[in-house]
């Protein structure tokens, strides 16, 4: 878990203009300029206030540890500030300065400020006599200046990243000596290197036993250590500090036994329509008694907990069958005769998910939902720029709190919840997730005690919830990926800030250290986009063109870095990591920036392992932004929303093998062969000939299904939204599309985009009315149901508080409780939860979840708008012969409607109740108000949920 750091804010201005700008897919990242160019205004205007730290707050804004506001302020001839002037800069530098304390002390007059002296080697220095604090800028004479800083602690120094410290960071530190690997016991020789603290210290060391002085060996290449062997050693650094002298004891024993036993299943982990029986081998490198322990209830295994088998295992020991019949996660402990142990966990799924179709989603960005448990609550990097206030970090809701609140989604009648990705993240701005940096970690900053990503998938479906987790395979963020490009990893040991990063990487330049952000930034990407340097685990295109093979192969923003999807070991990590997540019980997945992925690669590596591991129903549906009112983007199949349902027809290069070459011209050619629309598949399989369902035909179908990008787009209006069946026969099978209003990346065209949808509330609730009633898996982003931050802005990165914007935090409307019965069935809502329940949309959207529950024809059924009058009307068919379903509806909204050459029956409307008996094949439904709908059924059920404001 990381710890939180304290402390008061120096000014929330300090590096507004100078840090890197890396906020995320889903939306945009850029890296601002990290020369000082800010345009000075006036300086006599004060700085805005600062943001309030508690003693318990979680700051952490990247400076330097100062002294605490008792501490002595300055020395008695005044306040001391020194500058390190950037490379860019001209040596004119000069100090602007105001606001001071006390208030007797003069300013420095007008702008550009008093010469500072040069101190030599870039630094600068200026003391404001008898002043204790000073707002004040640095500046070069010649435009090049800081941001408003300020200075009231002590003698500061403004280093190159943008940061005040308590002395100069270029002095180098006393030098304390480092090894590897570990001083311990091993059962071979190993080479062994020491380090310094400063790159330029000279280590002097012994290995008999005598202290190290400046007369010893000095180290130049590694300590090979055959033997028993005690290294001592000492480090000396560039001013003639000496550290003091460390010990390190390696014992070289060839006869220990320090390798765990390993323990392997006959059948591997996975998913099963139905029981299973399982079996595990033991094997160790001894001839010693092994010894297997393990839990069938998810909870951790010790020497208390069943025994599974024990004996010798050196040529392997096998254990008896266990029957798995429901989903099951089995964990071992194994313990060998010399103590070492080996921890391990089976999952085994078993049963069907059923079809998604019947499920409503309600998508939630984690951590901006409810505050479970505050003390992990942490800034982001950038949140000082941002101004989120310790009040409102930008990593605020959790496991916890969404856990607290599954019963409010489930009261709004949905059954499934999309999370954003929940996987480790390192970046500036990374709340939302997409910023990876170690894909097969799940962050710490979501977890507490007793609400792990375990913990929230165990209850979610406890209470009939399933869970759809966004992942990504585009892209990592721009510190690399622990496991699959190591660069850097986190310290869960210190604050969460990039320059408590540890580097695993000996590649970066040597200077890296004391290069500003945008250097850093630079430099990474050097080696993560360098064919000579990236092991082949990114693409090295440095270019992008949105509507071109590029889109593809080149960086999509500053922190989203394209992984080479063409290499099949990116693809194996990529799916051996998400197929955990799948045996960890994940019902679906959402898949981020899709269409920066070739549909050869999804289709010939990913959906079929998520499939095999999850099983055939397990959901996939992508994110192909395409916004564009057709259903070609730009008239290019292979980047186009449809194009990712369907299966390639016709072979190609990389067929049948993994290398990649083949993979890199199979993609290429795939690219060429659909550059046009000519020549595009078709389907029937989401319409009914005439009144009649028909057995859709999916063997050409993906696996993939997708968000229905086209209709997002033009659903300013639900008119507008439904003219994009247009396109539906593109669509392998359109009724699987997931269909959404607005979300955490945009709203549609011209309603405005980048807002959270401003239509009016009549028109949220007639485009409610055709996603909850037309083709296609409604979704609707987390607050809608109350009108949430309409017309905000959704996503500004660090450019404005998260409370001004879409992403703003939402827990304030739900506190209280509620009592669920059933989806969209409650009792004794509490707070302000029940207020929010009791919303106009809130209400409608419950009402339209129990309609389109007992309704079959809306979940799956296939449609038509043959021999149907109406604006906004069509008829809904699903036949299922082996289960006794035949379920056909009729549907208008905002309007009336006339059906001619339907069966004839009696129509019961869910919503009204009316019913009306058709003798001559023709019906006329009417409906008045903006935003009602008549949904008449052949032998329903009436009068389903509680009238409101738009259905009545």
């Amino acid at each position: 878990m990381l710890r939180k750091k304290t402390g008061s804010f120096i000014s929330w201005l300090i590096i507004l203009s100078l840090c890197l700008n890396f906020f995320g897919l889903p939306g945009g990242a850029s890296a601002s300029n990290t020369d000082y160019t800010a345009a000075y205004t006036n300086s006599t205007v004060n700085a805005l206030p600062l943001p309030t730290a508690s003693a318990t707050s979680t700051v952490t804004a990247t400076y330097a540890p100062t002294a605490s506001p008792t501490s002595p302020t300055s020395t008695q001839n005044g306040l001391t500030v020194h500058f390190k002037k950037p490379a860019s800069w001209n040596s004119a530098i000069r100090i602007h300065y105001w606001n001071l304390n006390p208030a007797t002390v003069p300013i420095s007059g007008a702008w550009p400020g008093i010469l500072m002296k040069s101190d030599g080697n870039d630094w600068y220095s200026y003391t404001i006599a008898e002043a204790t604090g000073s707002s004040l800028i640095f500046n070069d004479s010649s435009g090049k200046q800081t941001a408003d800083l300020s200075r009231s602690v002590k003698e500061g120094w403004y280093y190159t990243d943008n940061v005040w410290y308590d002395a100069n960071p270029e002095t180098p530190k006393v030098p304390v000596v480092s090894i590897s690997p570990e001083p311990k016991t091993y059962d071979s020789a190993q080479m062994v290197t020491l380090s310094s603290t400063n790159s330029g210290d000279k280590i002097y060391y012994t290995i008999d036993g005598s202290t190290p002085t400046t007369s010893s060996t000095l180290y130049t290449t590694p300590i090979k250590v055959a033997s028993s062997l005690t290294i001592k050693a000492i480090a000396v650094n560039s001013i003639g500090q000496t550290g003091n002298a460390s010990s390190f004891d390696y014992v070289i024993d060839l006869n220990a036994d320090l390798q765990a036993p390993t323990i392997t299943a006959n059948l591997p982990a996975g998913h099963s329509g139905s029981s299973v029986t399982v079996s595990f081998n033991l094997k160790d490198n001894k001839a010693a008694t092994t010894k297997a322990y393990y839990t069938e209830d998810s909870t951790e295994p010790t020497t208390s907990s069943k025994v599974y088998i024990h004996g010798n295992a050196l040529t392997g020991l096998t254990g008896p069958s266990i029957l798995i019949s429901k989903t099951t996660t089995l964990k071992f402990l194994v313990i060998d005769g010399a103590g070492n142990q080996t921890k391990q966990s089976f999952v085994y799924n078993i049963g069907d998910k059923g079809d998604f179709r019947e499920d409503t989603i309600y998508f939630v960005i984690t951590s901006r939902f409810y505050d479970g448990d505050p003390s992990n609550n942490v800034h982001a990097w950038d949140d000082t720029k941002a101004r989120n206030p310790d009040s409102d970090p930008a990593w605020r809701g959790d496991f916890k709190g969404l856990i607290q609140k599954l019963d409010y989604i489930k009261a709004l009648g949905f059954s499934a919840i999309w999370i954003t990705p929940v996987v480790q993240n390192a970046s500036g701005y990374d709340y939302h997730g997409y910023h990876a940096i170690n894909f097969a970690k799940v962050d710490p900053r979501y977890e507490s005690a007793g609400a792990s990503y375990q913990d929230l998938i165990n209850v979610a479906h406890a209470k009939g919830l399933k869970v759809i987790q966004d992942i990504v395979v585009n892209h990592t963020g721009n510190f690399g990926e622990e496991n699959l490009y190591p660069m850097f990893k986190k310290d869960p040991a210190k604050p969460d800030t990039g320059n408590n990063l540890v580097k695993t990487t000996d590649k970066l330049p040597s200077n890296y250290d004391s290069m500003t952000p945008d250097q850093q930034y630079q430099a990474r990407l050097a080696l993560m986009k360098t064919a000579e340097t990236n092991n082949n685990i990114y693409h090295t295109e440095k270019s992008l063109s949105w509507e071109s093979y590029t889109v593809q192969t080149g960086q999509i923003a500053g922190d989203c870095v394209d992984l080479n999807t063409e290499n099949p070991a990116v693809n194996k990590y990529l799916i051996d990591t998400y197929n955990h997540y799948i045996d960890m019980g994940v019902d679906a997945f959402r898949v981020d920036t899709v269409k920066h992925v070739s549909r050869y690669i999804f289709n010939k590596y990913y959906i079929p392992a998520w499939k095999t591991r999850g099983g055939s129903d397990f959901y996939v549906f992508g994110e192909v932004a395409t916004r564009y009112r057709d259903v070609w983007n730009s008239g290019i199949p292979a980047i186009s929303t449809p194009f990712y349902t369907w299966k390639a027809s016709k072979s190609y290069p990389g067929d049948g093998k993994n290398d990649y070459a083949s993979n890199k011209m199979s993609v290429e050619q795939e690219w060429t062969d659909n550059s046009t629309t000519a020549g595009q598949p078709t389907s029937n399989n989401a319409f009914l000939i005439g009144n009649t369902y028909h057995t859709p035909d999916y063997s050409m179908k993906s696996g993939m299904d997708v968000i229905d990008f086209p209709m997002h787009w033009a659903f300013k209006t639900a008119h507008e939204a439904f003219n994009m069946r247009s396109g539906d026969q593109y669509y392998n099978d359109a009724t699987w599309n997931v269909t959404y209003v607005d979300s955490h990346d945009y709203a549609p065209d011209q309603a405005p985009e980048n807002q959270r949808f401003a239509g009016t509330q009549d028109t949220w609730a007639e485009n409610l009315d055709l996603m909850f009633t037309f083709r296609g898996i409604p979704a609707i982003f987390y607050g809608s149901e109350i009108e949430f931050q309409k017309g905000a802005v959704i996503d500004p990165g660090p450019n404005a508080p998260l409370s001004k914007t879409g992403r703003a935090y939402y827990g304030d409307h739900i506190e209280g409780s509620v009592m669920v019965q059933d989806y969209g069935k409650y009792t004794n809502a509490t707070g302000t939860l029940a207020e929010s329940l009791s919303h106009p949309l809130a209400k409608h959207i419950r009402q339209l979840n129990l309609i389109r529950r007992a309704v079959p024809a809306l979940q799956k059924g296939q449609y038509s708008t043959e021999n149907v009058t109406g604006n906004l009307a069509f008829k809904r068919r699903y036949t299922d012969s082996a289960k006794g379903i035949d379920s056909f509806a009729l549907v208008t909204i905002s309007g009336n409607a006339t059906f001619s050459g339907i069966p004839n029956g009696t129509y019961v409307d869910a919503v009204t109740g009316d019913s009306k008996k058709v003798t001559d094949g023709k019906i006329t439904l009417t409906c008045s108000g903006k935003g009602n709908a008549r949904v008449y059924v052949l032998n329903g059920s009436g009068g389903i949920g509680e009238t409101g404001t738009y259905l009545k």
